[in-house]
């Protein structure tokens, strides 16, 4: 059996084993992870009903759009607001030139389209 192979074979067990004791290790020592939340945030998750089981879903009440719709209240402006729209004029901006790299571009994305056509016999 040729060296190289002989070589790979050992790294691989050693490879088996080390990742074997790893996740060995792993099932032993439980760990624990801190999350770090507002009080607010909290409260808003506590607040929250669990639909996770089919149960939880069926007690689950359906929303009332008509409690829930209402008018909204429209902004006032401010009085720089308001001076502003008074002395805004309506404007358009002019075109502007057309990217000088675009058939650069487009050759290189779809090189099949710039193909030259074959005659037609």
């Amino acid at each position: 059996m040729p060296a190289n192979i002989k070589r790979g074979y050992v790294a691989i067990a050693i490879l088996a084993i080390a990742s074997a004791a790893s996740v060995a290790q792993a099932a032993d020592d439980p760990t624990t992870s801190i999350q770090r939340e507002s009080e607010n945030a909290r409260a808003l998750k506590l607040a929250e009903p669990a639909y996770a089981t089919r149960e939880d879903r069926l007690k689950a009440k359906p929303l009332d759009w008509r409690a829930t719709s209402g008018k909204p209240t429209p902004r006032k402006l401010t009085p720089a607001e308001k001076e502003t729209m008074r002395r805004a004029t309506v404007q358009s901006s002019d075109g502007g030139l057309p990217d000088p790299h675009a058939d650069a571009e487009a050759r290189k994305l779809h090189p099949d389209d710039w193909k030259p056509a074959k005659p037609a016999n």
